[in-house]
């Protein structure tokens, strides 16, 4: 029986990356949160039903903090509290499903990109997902969640690119960290 939830969490996680990559191809950001949030719902399933704990519980904070930043964004809100709270949330998730040192890999990574996913425009954001990813890709690794490492892996490609791609354009918009100066 626990081979098949196995392979059930791990073609869910499968399904998960599909839905990721689809979710770069949309335009309206509304949209592509949505769909997003939906690959991390059954990221959530997959790292449950292979046992991976820490990567379980983090995942149901950030959908809840995919829903709170699509808000916020929505209603052009910015502040430093948001970002921070949740960063506080996973830490104190973490601790409850600790599963060994690992666990700090995968809430690490998670911090970092939910803290700079609120301070950061989106050029800077790209060069935080390097670090963030890589700590996310060695949870995977320990974890043994195959969906996970191909994710991770897509999304530090991709990020390569777009660095490549975008380093001498200038950002349209300004980030939330200059606003609250101004």
């Amino acid at each position: 029986m626990q081979n098949y939830f196995t392979l059930l969490g791990h073609t869910l996680g499968f399904i998960s990356v599909g839905l990721f990559f689809y979710s770069y191809q949309r335009t309206q950001k509304s949209k592509i949160m949505l769909i997003q949030t939906a690959a991390t719902a059954l990221s959530c399933v997959q790292y449950l039903l292979i046992g991976a704990t820490s990567g379980f519980a983090l995942n149901i904070v950030c959908i809840i903090r995919n829903f709170a930043f699509y808000y916020r964004e929505k209603n052009n809100k910015t502040d430093m509290l948001t970002p921070a709270l949740f960063g506080v949330a996973m830490a104190v998730v973490s601790c409850l499903s600790w599963e060994g040192v690992h666990s700090l890999l995968i809430t690490l990574g998670l911090v970092i990109n939910t803290v700079c996913m609120g301070v950061f425009d989106a050029k800077d954001f790209r060069k935080t997902i390097l670090i963030s990813s890589a700590l996310i890709l060695e949870y995977n690794l320990f974890a043994l969640s195959y969906s996970g490492m191909l994710s991770e892996t897509i999304s530090l490609v991709s990020v390569v690119i777009g660095i490549i791609r975008y380093r001498g354009t200038q950002v349209q918009s300004v980030s939330p960290a200059k606003k609250l100066a101004a």
